[in-house]
């Protein structure tokens, strides 16, 4: 067989950005990692990569060699992890994918705990406020919500649970104004979308009958981060529909408020929290522990705020 570490080599270099960045990651001499990668451009014939003095760049034929090179460094990792399965003692690096506002409001305290019951796991947690592609973002799982019920069959999706929406505004920003009845009366409120794209939006409502309502809206601020989105409406600028978990202690303390009557009975559709993890590689103990470990948990944490 052609020598396979000089393919996790290049892969290295390739993820580093450099060969001096690559050969401080491994240990390695820079000239050593340079002559490693000139043998297997002389075995295989073609040449990988642009270099110069600052950086280097695929070549066209580097970057369809670098999706195999990659392939088989996941599939070298999994294979020591599974050996290290086999032990019965969980370690290794965990990477997680989600959203910042989720990390920091529902999974950070969850993880704290986990480290302390599996204290040689490493996390790697990737944060993003587009949704994570987990091949290419290189994660073993993914918490993602979204307003439907996906449907993908590269991933195995596990439900955790729905995640109840409300439309609140600052109590200084409904001074004045009176709760509204229905959902089509809130085209007279500054709404607060979580979007970037410049075009109308369609928000869903619903009341215990299962009577539905899609009212299209311009929204009078648009911001990609779901924090952010809570900022404006605490800065009170408008109204937006958040998860009732991010802002109960506001609602609770009157800082934020209903912007639906009391006697309305209309809400706003539930979101869907669910885990997301690759069907093209083993599902690794770590991941499963975590699932186990986490989805009862945030469970609790989320329903929580359902019942104060």
């Amino acid at each position: 067989m052609q020598k396979l570490d000089d393919l996790l080599l290049f892969a290295e270099v390739v993820e580093h950005a450099g060969f001096s960045a690559a050969a401080r990651n491994l240990g390695l001499q820079r000239s050593k990692l340079s002559r490693h990668i000139a043998d297997l451009e002389n075995r295989i014939g073609v040449r990988l990569l642009h270099r110069n003095t600052r950086n280097v760049a695929l070549t066209p034929a580097g970057e369809e060699v670098y999706i195999h090179a990659k392939a088989l460094k996941q599939a070298a990792q999994n294979a020591y992890a599974v050996a290290t399965d086999l032990t019965g003692e969980p370690k290794g690096t965990l990477r997680i994918g989600c959203s910042s506002t989720f990390a920091q409001e529902a999974l950070l305290p969850i993880l704290d705990l986990f480290l302390h019951e599996y204290p040689k796991v490493r996390l790697i947690i990737n944060t993003s406020d587009h949704n994570i592609d987990l091949i290419s973002a290189q994660v073993d799982l993914v918490f993602r919500i979204s307003s439907k019920l996906l449907n993908d069959s590269s991933l195995i999706i596990r439900p955790v649970c729905d995640l109840a929406m409300v439309l609140v505004a600052s109590q200084h920003y409904m001074n004045g104004k009176k709760p509204i009845q229905h959902p089509e009366q809130l085209k007279d409120l500054n709404f607060i979308a979580l979007e970037v794209q410049n075009s109308m939006v369609s928000k869903v409502f619903l009341n215990p009958n299962n009577d539905l309502n899609i009212v299209q809206l311009e929204p009078y601020i648009r911001c990609g981060n779901m924090s952010v989105l809570k900022s404006v409406v605490q800065q009170d600028m408008g109204v937006a529909v958040l998860p009732l978990y991010l802002c109960i202690d506001e609602l609770k303390s009157g800082q934020f408020v209903n912007v639906f009557d009391a006697h309305s009975t209309w809400f706003p559709q539930a979101s869907l929290l669910n885990a997301l993890i690759p069907t093209r590689q083993n599902v690794l103990l770590t991941t499963k522990l975590f699932l186990d470990f986490s989805i009862p948990r945030l469970r609790h944490k989320l329903h929580l705020a359902l019942s104060d």
